[in-house]
């Protein structure tokens, strides 16, 4: 049985007997600071001959529970949560007049990116639909007026492309009315390079997509992102040009690069992803590396990532040098690594 906050309109109607209940509760749900534990007793606009069956039938609000919150210095916001046992890392990141949330599909990983964190971990379990929204949920009911959650990244913890039956629900869930009713655009699913789900999400999501790309070569790719000797670079770039020439050219790429000093970060590089991102619309976000003991990657001079960055804007690529948010905290870009005891984290305030 499914349960709130991942129950679609459809679903809901289907379950109150009206499309008008069904908006009403999602009203009610969006509109709760703070949130409620449970699901109350009675509805304001749902009748109670119809509500309390509902819930009786074994209706659930699924929320997490907040085991530890870090606030950075710049305001982030990193939790440590705990659905059924589980323990999840999410992540407020605000901006001028909005939010991100970044949310995890999975507890641990199922990829090993060498670079990345939540790798110690391993995979322990996928997330379910309706932990992923309220993962968002939970984030919105503490965000501001002047900073609202309008965006929403599946960049957590895990490799959202493994676990697709499950994101592709809580997209949905995120962006229909009335609430949270966030734009396809504004809601942006992260890979790794996983080309089976690439590949299906293209076809039936309008949300957006960013590759994790990371290099130039599939010998240098391969040694930070050993997936890439099943699926190549060209494979996966080609699912995104053919994708594009399909839409004409109605959904951006943004092609995540991941700086490493002296690994990916040469003037050749530059030069070589220019000519890799012909024919996609594409956006580069370039990050570089956020520190983390073992891995022996360096991270780049601001001379390097500054010729780096100004090489592509030459070359007519649209690029941002993503400044790392909640880095001393790790909740930076790759940094994602709950320990099981929550060691790390601050008592929740």
């Amino acid at each position: 049985m499914r349960h709130l906050p991942a129950l679609t309109v459809s679903e809901l109607t289907d379950a109150l007997g009206s499309r008008a209940r069904a908006m009403e509760t999602l009203k009610w749900l969006y509109a709760q600071r703070p949130l409620p534990s449970i699901l109350p007793s009675e509805l304001p606009g749902v009748s109670h001959r119809v509500w309390t069956p509902f819930v009786e039938r074994g209706a659930k609000l699924v929320l997490p529970k907040i085991l530890e919150r870090q606030l950075s210095e710049d305001g982030t916001t990193k939790y440590a949560l705990e659905f059924n046992g589980t323990s999840v890392e999410t992540v407020r990141i605000p901006a001028k007049g909005r939010s991100t949330i970044c949310i995890s599909s999975q507890a641990g990983c199922t990829r090993k990116c060498t670079f990345c964190a939540t790798k110690e971990l391993g995979f322990i379990r996928q997330l379910s639909a309706e932990e992923m929204v309220a993962q968002y949920l939970l984030a919105r009911s503490e965000d501001t007026p002047d900073q609202p959650a309008t965006n929403v990244v599946f960049m957590g913890m895990g490799e959202p492309m493994d676990n697709l039956d499950e994101v592709m629900r809580a997209v949905e869930v995120l962006t229909q009315g009335p609430a949270p009713q966030l734009r396809n655009m504004s809601v942006t699913v992260s890979t790794s390079g996983v080309l089976p789900g690439l590949k299906r999400f293209l076809a039936e999501s309008k949300a957006s997509l960013a590759l994790s790309l990371n290099a130039t070569t599939d010998e240098v790719r391969a040694q930070v992102m050993p997936q890439t000797k099943t699926w190549p670079i060209k494979s996966l770039l080609d699912a995104l040009r053919e994708d594009a020439q399909r839409r004409g050219n109605k959904r951006d790429y943004f092609i995540e690069y991941v700086l490493f000093g002296g690994l990916n970060d040469t003037d050749a590089d530059a030069d070589r992803l220019v000519a890799l991102l012909e024919g996609i619309p594409s956006r580069v976000n370039l990050i570089p590396y956020n520190p983390f003991p073992g891995t022996g990657l360096q991270t780049p001079t601001d001379e390097r990532v500054a010729t780096f960055h100004s090489r592509l804007v030459r070359s007519g690529v649209i690029t941002l040098v993503r400044s790392p948010r909640g880095r001393e905290i790790a909740a930076a870009c790759g940094q994602l690594v709950l320990s099981r005891d929550g060691a790390g984290f601050s008592p929740v305030s």
